[in-house]
């Protein structure tokens, strides 16, 4: 179910052929909500692409999983369940900058589309409000579920003898990363240049013309530095303590975000709602910036190594990838969710390196690189901590207990939801086309038969 969903923001990127292709109807209603035809479609072509082998039953489950997902939205409309407009918006920036990652760079999903991110966004904003909206009541529903040790063993103990998995090989992976930072000379030198440009407005040229002539935010520029209509909580909080201040018309100081050094004018204001212009000055990073960081990072490569310096510390003092920082550096398998890989989910530039280590030992210092706030790419370096590595083996709860553990919980998880649909589909109004009525995952969404 969890890849079904990742698939629902995929649906932009091929809606314009699905759509070409398939004659639109409703298939499904729940409550308010509505499933179209393209929308199994643009999942199943998205399936396809990444699964050859997936078979036409697939639609059967991909409107199985759009059911339920109405179905949440649907109840938490009865129960009140809202998203603010941070968790919108930060729900956004999540799914955008995923698939900045797939085109390389925030400039080519642009120009593929044709669209800035910010159109971009507000054409599936209302869309991503209720996938927020539909997990928080899918959140609510599971609240509170745990499984407890007696409840692992009873679950492992169920298993037939002939039926325990056999897991392949393993290994748990922690890293250190670490970027280069500006350094001051070109803070200095981009800080003088935006500043010119702003004298050059307030002497008089337009701020559209330079906009476009200068700036080098790739969304906005095009638009003469239009950020369209904001509201608070959209815009990242260095940039809004300025804009919020500032009168209509008003040319703001030069002032810093993530993303650069910018200078900004309101157009208009409507209470909480801007409507924004900007121009964005960005700043590089230089090769001596780059061998500077390779310098830091040897430095505490080798305190490891020499055991002057403890894991734990070191992530935490020096780590600047937040994601794994804040679980003790241990890296996540995005293909499951979980802290264990098997070799073939590494990356084949770095299998190399961990071929050659023993568990407990770090890597050399390694080439990284990543995407910064904007979806720009950026380079750095990390280093790689072997923490364990299991040889293939049939499962047991002496070594597989997390395994077993999330199995159990997966179990216990299916009946709930299993009995909270009994409860909750005969009280929101559910119709199915007739054509789809052969599935069989369908069978319990439509009325029991006399």
């Amino acid at each position: 179910m969890q890849k079904l969903i990742l698939f629902t923001f995929c649906l932009f990127i091929i809606s314009a052929n699905a759509q070409n292709t398939v004659l639109d109807k409703v298939v499904a209603v729940v409550g308010d909500n509505i499933v179209l035809q393209s929308e199994i479609e643009g999942q199943f072509q998205q399936l396809k692409s990444q699964e050859p082998e997936a078979t036409d039953d697939e639609r059967c489950r991909i409107l199985d999983n759009l059911l339920l997902e109405k179905l949440f939205l649907s109840q938490a409309q009865i129960d009140s369940v809202v998203a603010s407009p941070d968790e919108i918006e930060s729900e956004l920036d999540r799914r955008i900058k995923y698939f900045i990652s797939i085109f390389g760079s925030a400039q080519k999903l642009e120009e593929y589309y044709g669209k800035s991110i910010l159109q971009l966004k507000d054409d599936f904003r209302d869309d991503i409000e209720k996938q927020v909206v539909a997990d928080k009541m899918r959140n609510k529903v599971f609240a509170g579920l745990n499984v407890t040790p007696a409840e692992v063993k009873a679950f492992f103990e169920r298993i037939p003898a002939d039926s325990v998995p056999y897991f392949n090989a393993e290994l748990e992976l922690g890293q250190i990363v670490m970027f280069p930072k500006v350094n001051d000379y070109e803070k200095q030198r981009v800080k003088k240049k935006i500043q010119d440009l702003r004298e050059e407005i307030i002497k008089g040229a337009d701020f559209s013309y330079v906009a476009i002539r200068d700036s080098k935010d790739p969304g906005s520029a095009r638009e003469g530095g239009s950020l369209g209509v904001v509201d608070r909580g959209e815009m990242v909080p260095e940039f809004e303590a300025v804009i919020y201040k500032l009168k209509e018309g008003e040319i703001s100081e030069v002032f810093e975000t993530p993303f650069g050094f910018h200078i900004a004018t309101v157009d208009e204001k409507r209470g909480d709602k801007l409507k924004v212009r900007h121009i964005l000055i960005t700043t590089e990073i230089y090769p001596s910036d780059l061998a500077l960081v390779k310098k830091r990072i040897d430095s505490i490569a080798y305190q490891l190594q020499m055991d002057s310096l403890s894991w734990r510390d070191a992530v935490r003092q020096y780590s600047e990838d937040e994601p794994s920082k804040n679980i003790g550096g241990l890296m996540t398998n995005q293909k499951t969710g979980s802290n264990y890989f098997e070799k073939a989910d590494i990356d084949g530039t770095l299998i190399f390196t961990i071929d050659r280590m023993k568990v407990g030992e770090y890597s050399d210092p390694l080439p990284y690189s990543s995407y910064d706030q904007s979806g720009q790419p950026k380079s750095g370096y990390r280093i790689i901590w072997l923490k364990s590595e299991t040889k293939p083996h049939k499962a047991s709860l002496l070594t597989d207990y997390p395994k077993i553990q999330a199995a159990a919980k997966a179990e216990k998880q299916a009946k709930i939801l299993d009995n909270w649909m009994k409860l909750h589909v005969g009280k929101n109004f559910v119709r199915i086309d007739e054509a789809m009525h052969n599935c069989p995952e369908i069978a319990k969404w439509l009325p029991a038969k006399n």
